[in-house]
């Protein structure tokens, strides 16, 4: 059983890089020759030249043998045929799509069980709103992601100078603070550890904190010295799909965001579709008397959001010497993050990474709800159903042969948040949120799946 991967832009190209690293059966296919090249090149999967939308292209790539359809080409239209014959011709058991288009989104009729049938629709502007929108509430916040619908947080900030957890163990902290969160993972010197409790916390780490909504907002609140609320002063730069739906967002949380957008009449449009928020036309030169003018020294956030991700980099950064409290980027290349939060950005968000995420969830063995990457792709945050005859089930914790660099993080059964301790017992049907190393995937997906004496 292969998994085809229609389209090899950056979402189609990372998907099948991260799925390959994990030794699964990959067809890529794009009409456009030199990224298939760039693909067959790079990448430990087979190649089709073709498009995707063809059924001569599709047979050609398998499509009869085929378990899983992605299709993330730029075309909505590519995408939802795409879904449409390997649903017909070939009855392929899982179909995703990306599609951009939010009056197709919007119309369950044609995507659901009726007529398209596509399993998972992304749609990378709502995501990337959403993701923001969660960013904005925590201050200090690098990454944000929520397990347990809503209940169980993973945030990821950085260990500043002076910071009270800086020096400290594990097991110092354990004592020290909230039973219901944990260090999940850190990041360090370009590598992501899974810690033990004799693992120290340094100054420069990139700590991913996990625990329950409100405890864990609560810690954050006294560990930064700063309220968990969304920022009153906000500018965007970039009036697209994005810009226009995280201002309205925002107003309808009270906040009216300065919106900046260089064309005329996209900043007409802007305006009468919003309420509260001031719309700005902007040339983008001379961009730093245009920054002086309306202030962004005095902006709780600046978030470069456009089209352009060198564009957004340079804008949030030059925010960022003026004086901006917060600056945030879009980037829409993967390989651009490290850098991008090298150079200084203080949070770099990627559609392209969140759509691989939500792509991972119906990938991964075992009933997934919810995977998050952490930085350089060395760690995953899983969220997963546990099935009565899996192996996380019936033994303490501390029986478990769990993968090396994995941790059960929290559990959420029925309407209880538990941070589980060595004699926690896993029950069949329990939420469980688990951190693990990328290396110990394919071992984690043998506990998650349902043995065959199940059926």
């Amino acid at each position: 059983m292969s998994i085809i991967v229609i389209g090899a832009g950056e979402v189609g190209y990372n998907v099948a890089r991260k799925l390959s690293q994990e030794r699964k059966e990959i067809v890529v296919i794009d009409k456009d020759e030199e990224k298939v090249e760039r693909v067959s090149e790079s990448l430990d999967v087979q190649t089709v030249h073709g498009s995707g939308s063809s059924l001569s292209v599709l047979k050609r790539a398998g499509i009869e043998k085929a378990s899983i359809v992605i299709a993330v080409t730029d075309s909505d239209e590519v995408n939802m045929i795409s879904c449409l014959v390997a649903g017909v011709q070939a009855i392929v058991p899982v179909k995703i799509a990306r599609i951009r288009d939010p009056e197709y989104v919007a119309n369950e009729k044609i995507l659901g069980k009726d007529k398209l049938d596509i399993d998972l629709v992304i749609n990378t502007d709502q995501e990337m709103v959403r993701y923001l929108m969660r960013i904005l509430e925590i201050p200090k916040a690098r990454d944000v992601v929520e397990f347990a619908s809503g209940r169980v947080m993973v945030v990821g900030f950085l260990v500043e100078r002076g910071s009270p957890l800086a020096g400290k163990t594990l097991e110092e902290l354990g004592r020290e603070y909230p039973s219901g969160v944990i260090v999940a993972a850190i990041y360090r010197d370009q590598g992501v550890i899974v810690p033990r409790g004799k693992d120290y916390i340094m100054e420069g780490d990139l700590l991913y904190l996990l625990g329950e909504r409100g405890v864990l907002l609560d810690l954050l609140s006294s560990i930064t010295g700063e309220e968990m609320a969304l920022p009153h002063r906000v500018m965007i730069l970039g009036g697209g799909n994005v810009g226009l739906l995280l201002a309205k967002a925002l107003e309808a949380r009270g906040i009216a965001p300065k919106i900046v957008e260089p064309d005329e009449e996209r900043c007409q449009f802007l305006a009468s579709e919003l309420d509260k928020s001031i719309v700005l036309k902007w040339d983008l030169s001379p961009y730093e008397e245009l920054m002086e003018e309306e202030h962004v020294r005095e902006m709780d956030v600046f978030m470069a959001l456009s089209e352009d991700e060198e564009k957004n980099i340079l804008f949030a950064l030059l925010a960022k010497t003026m004086g901006a409290k917060r600056v945030i980027a879009a980037v829409h290349r993967i390989s651009l993050i490290a850098m991008a939060y090298r150079t200084g950005v203080d949070v770099v968000v990627s559609p392209s990474l969140l759509a691989v995420n939500r792509i991972l969830q119906y990938i991964r063995k075992g009933k997934v709800l919810n995977v998050a990457v952490l930085p350089e792709e060395q760690a995953e945050v899983i969220e997963t159903v546990a099935m009565e005859t899996s192996d996380l089930v019936k033994k303490p914790l501390k029986d478990l042969r769990l993968p090396p660099g994995t941790l059960v993080g929290a559990i959420l059964r029925e309407d209880e948040v538990l941070i589980p301790r060595g004699d926690t017992l896993i029950q069949p049907g329990d939420k469980v949120t688990l951190v693990t190393s990328s290396s110990a995937i394919p071992q984690l997906e043998k506990f998650l799946m349902v043995k065959l004496e199940y059926w």
